[in-house]
């Protein structure tokens, strides 16, 4: 038979917890993907825009001064460190582009620059500088052609436009993604300023990645990781402890309730409140204190009418032995009846009394050598017995002898009356740590396993023994776990497969006086 995975309530509540995180992550997305209609450029507006933006102007100054031959090459040192492809883009000539540009791409690529702007096959230089910009005096005129002298040549500026008037020399334009899934593209602006009032000469640079992320240029994964990451240990340190606090009350709620179930009425659980559980738990221990009320009242009762009937049933059984010499011989076997009931009657309330007894009586618990006990109750109870004992000679248990007495006496009592005087029992004893089992079984004809829980009540007797000539008075095994719980041990049955009934005790292990000394 296949078991069954169970997930506590706190793995319940978690994973729904988990799932309530992960609903709101894909709402969101789809609101933002489908509401606002922003796509891959809309990172562009955030740092991703900043990053590319500080990426063109590090190639804007590297390819100042250079050859347009060079300007691939002095760009992939930087491409190559931040984990990506990228090199000017001449939309006139496609095919000298060193990658393979989607289609998509180059359609945005080629209407990205500017209107109304000319990108220059070539950046212009700074010229070089004379050693003197004027002639000295009197060595003839001032040339003809060039720039007019300047006081500072060292201050020789590019375009002689206002600062203001000036294109800013890397400017992102669009990141997307390449048909068939041909990695992701991002467009550069670059602007570069001509010499004395020539117009502004315009750029593409194209960078490419594999991965939406671009090596942490395009697209940043780890805030939104740590964001996410924060926002789940939030939601973890904010209801972490309500749950754990449901949980640990329920635990405790189990606890009590499988107590009461195996007779241990006196509980005492934590105020909580005026909750729903807190009015549960109220209600568990109101039901736990009025069973145990019962409970002792209906043996405390049992116990006091036994003790009442032994008065009338000595002075009835006294008139029956006078009756007995007084009448005549007609006469005995009328009597003899009435006295073989009243010699049942005596055994029953002897029998509640031992039940009551075992029941309240305190237990005077020490150690015991197991097989010394069981063979010294055996020779009495189990006379005509077929007796087979495995106990360990040196294994003691920590229990009331009187108790321990009485109980394996009943057991072996029952194993009479159900299994027949010449029965085959076997009394076997193993020892675990702190824990001692004896167990005693018959060959008899056994009991019906849906009975079985229900033998250790009182008065119950299976259905084939309702007669109390067969099924006695329904209290040995009640005896039986009414002695043991005494003692501080189990009592259990159950039909071994080879056929039989066999009565189970579990006790505290002892320990040895003779080694303590």
């Amino acid at each position: 038979m296949k078991s069954r995975l169970h997930a506590s309530l706190l793995v319940k509540v978690l994973g729904w917890l988990f799932l309530h995180l992960l609903i709101l992550a894909l709402a969101f997305a789809a609101f933002v993907g489908w509401q606002l209609g922003l796509g891959l450029d809309s990172l562009l507006s955030g740092a991703a825009g900043e990053r590319l933006r500080a990426f063109g102007e590090a190639v804007h100054a590297e390819m100042i001064g250079r050859p347009p031959a060079e300007w691939n090459q002095a760009i992939l040192p930087l491409a190559t460190a931040k984990h990506v492809t990228a090199a000017t883009y001449d939309p006139a000539s496609p095919g000298q582009f060193p990658l393979t540009v989607p289609a998509n791409v180059i359609q945005r690529a080629n209407h990205a620059l500017p209107p109304g702007t000319e990108q220059g096959p070539e950046i212009p230089r700074r010229p070089p500088l004379a050693p003197f910009d004027r002639p000295p005096e009197g060595r003839g005129p001032p040339p003809a052609h060039g720039p007019p002298p300047v006081e500072n040549p060292s201050r020789l500026e590019f375009n002689p436009k206002p600062l203001a008037e000036r294109a800013p020399p890397s400017r992102p334009l669009f990141l997307m993604r390449g048909d068939g899934g041909n990695g992701y593209w991002a467009g550069i602006h670059l602007a570069f300023p001509g010499l004395h009032g020539e117009p502004m000469h315009h750029h593409l640079l194209l960078v490419r990645a594999d991965h939406l992320d671009g090596s942490g240029m395009f697209f940043d994964l780890k805030p939104w990781l740590w964001g996410g990451l924060g926002v789940l240990a939030l939601s973890l340190a904010f209801w972490t402890p309500f749950i754990l606090g449901i949980t640990r009350y329920l635990h405790r709620l189990t606890l009590a309730t499988e107590g009461i179930a195996s007779g241990q009425f006196e509980l005492s659980l934590p105020p909580r409140g005026k909750d729903e559980l807190g009015c549960l738990g109220h209600a568990i221990q109101a039901m736990a204190t009025r069973l145990d009320h019962l409970i002792s009242g209906q043996k405390r009762f049992l116990g006091d009418a036994a003790h009442e009937l032994c008065a009338p049933l000595a002075r009835l059984r006294t008139g029956l032995g006078i009756l007995e010499m007084k009448l005549g011989q007609s006469a005995q076997d009328q009597l003899a009846s009435i006295e073989a009931e009243a010699a049942e009657l005596a055994t029953l309330i002897e029998e509640i009394l031992a039940f009551s007894r075992a029941r309240y009586r305190s237990a005077h618990p020490q150690s015991i050598l197991l097989d010394e006990m069981v063979r010294e109750v055996a020779a009495r109870e189990g006379a005509n017995l077929n007796l087979t004992l495995d106990i360990p000679p040196q294994l003691h248990v920590t229990a009331d002898p009187t108790l321990l007495a009485r109980a394996v006496a009943n057991v072996l009592r029952n194993a009479c009356i159900h299994a027949g005087p010449a029965a085959n029992v076997s009394i076997t004893a193993t020892t675990a740590p702190d824990v001692a089992t004896l167990t005693i079984a018959d060959d008899g004809p056994g009991v019906a396993p849906a009975e079985l829980p229900r033998l250790f009540e009182p008065f119950y007797r299976p259905d084939r023994s309702r007669s109390r000539d067969t099924g006695g008075s329904g209290l040995g095994l009640a005896i039986v776990r009414s002695a043991i719980e005494a003692c501080g041990g189990t009592a259990s049955a159950s039909s071994p497969a080879a056929g039989g009934f066999a009565v189970t005790l579990t006790l505290p292990a002892g320990a040895d006086p003779a080694k303590a000394l």
